[in-house]
């Protein structure tokens, strides 16, 4: 009986340590900065901030009014789905000037 509730208890901390590693395992996204928007390739699934409600929105497909390009495009990584919570990092590190070209950083 005793080896029995050992194996369910390594079964267990097994179980919970794979668990823990899923979640945080790191996710690639594309980041553009000119759009300052958000993709997850593996689930094709845009984020970005709505300007009237001022809040991060989650959409397959992006309004009319957003538009992203590949040349503009940047990879980052983020433990979750919601990558936007790295944005103020995000939008320093790939910092756009006014015609929409990203200033080269230092560290580039």
């Amino acid at each position: 009986m005793k080896k029995l509730i050992q194996g369910l208890v390594l079964v267990l901390l097994l179980g919970c340590a794979v668990q823990v590693k899923a979640q945080q395992t790191k996710v690639q996204y594309y980041y553009y900065p000119s759009s300052n928007v958000y993709y997850n390739p593996q689930t094709n699934e845009y984020w970005y901030k709505d300007t009237t409600t001022t809040s991060w929105v989650t959409v397959k497909t992006l309004p009319a009014n957003v538009t992203v390009s590949d040349n503009d495009k940047q990879v980052v990584y983020y433990n979750g789905t919601d990558p936007w919570k790295n944005n103020t990092a995000d939008q320093k590190k790939y910092k756009v000037k006014r015609g929409g070209k990203k200033i080269k950083q230092k560290n580039d």
